[in-house]
Formats: C-alpha cells, sequence, structure tokens
C-alpha cells in the first residue's frame, strides 16, 4: 500500500511540475494523463484523481481561482469519458478521438465558467461567443499539448513495457 501510495505521489509532482515550469499557456500533461490514466489505472475513481490531484498541488503553488472546481470537472469528465470508451477496444483510435474531444470539452466548459463568473463580457449569448472566439489561442495550446502529451505517454508507455517483458 505504502508503495501504491509513493507512486500515486510521485506522478501527481511529476504532472504538476509540467503546470509550475514556464511553458505555453494550457500546453500541460495533465488532459493527456487524464485520459490515458484508465489504461493504467482499474478504478475509475483512481484514474481520476491522478490529474486532479496534480492540479491540486499545482494550484497550492500557482494559486486558485474561482473557477477551478469547472476546471477540475472538466478533467475529471474527460477521465470518466476515456475510461467508457475503453469498452471498445480500439485503444489508439480512442486515444486520439480522446485528445480532441478532452480538449473541446475543456475548452467549452471553462470558457463558459469565464463567461459565467467575470464580468470581461456581457451575460448575453453575443457576450458568450465572443469569450469563446477570444479563447481560441488558448484552445490551439490545449489541442495541440494534448496531442502531443498523449501520443509521449503513449511511447513512453510502449516502450516501458517492451523493455520489460525483455528483460523480466
Amino acid at each position: 500500500m505504502i508503495k501504491i501510495i509513493i507512486t500515486f505521489l510521485f506522478i501527481s509532482v511529476i504532472l504538476a511540475l509540467g503546470r509550475i515550469i514556464p511553458h505555453p499557456p494550457n500546453f500541460t500533461p495533465i488532459l493527456a494523463t487524464a485520459i490515458y490514466t484508465p489504461y493504467m489505472v482499474n478504478d475509475k475513481w483512481i484514474a481520476v484523481l491522478i490529474p486532479l490531484s496534480a492540479m491540486f498541488i499545482a494550484d497550492i503553488i500557482i494559486g486558485f481561482h474561482p473557477y477551478m472546481l469547472w476546471v477540475y470537472g472538466a478533467i475529471g469528465l474527460s477521465t470518466l469519458i476515456s475510461n467508457w470508451s475503453m469498452r471498445f477496444n480500439k485503444k489508439y483510435i480512442q486515444l486520439g478521438v480522446m485528445a480532441i474531444l478532452s480538449s473541446i470539452l475543456f475548452f467549452i466548459i471553462t470558457n463558459f465558467a469565464v463567461w459565467a463568473i467575470w464580468d470581461y463580457y456581457p451575460k448575453t449569448i453575443d457576450g458568450l461567443i465572443i469569450c469563446y472566439i477570444k479563447a481560441i489561442p488558448f484552445f490551439q495550446n490545449t489541442l495541440l499539448g494534448t496531442i502531443i502529451y498523449t501520443a509521449i505517454i503513449t511511447l513512453t508507455i510502449q516502450k516501458g513495457m517492451k523493455y520489460a517483458n525483455n528483460y523480466f
């Protein structure tokens, strides 16, 4: 049990560093991890906790914000959808679709929160549309980061498993 807790904390701290070190806005490994953890962990709720704990650790350092529950909810939802999609047994297609879908969900949910919570935009449909339009550069970073990190995680896990099978 101690080994599992240490591994959980290690992964969470590494992911948190991905948010703390300088990077383009929204270009982090968090969503990629959220969609990949169901493939590594049998318990869907532990799979949800891994990226959320990383978010929380990073937020302790970089600061909390009023819409963090929306952000955490979007990440948790991505993990649950990824867990559900595993039943189709098309891992690489699912991971590609989830990289795109989770980025879109994150964009829609978090920017809705920005529109709803802050007074930057009028509380009208036009205001919401303006909010989404102005957030497109962040979406590009989210999408690219999620696709690239999903590929890196997938290749790293595959190579690690190949190495383990050859030597153990």
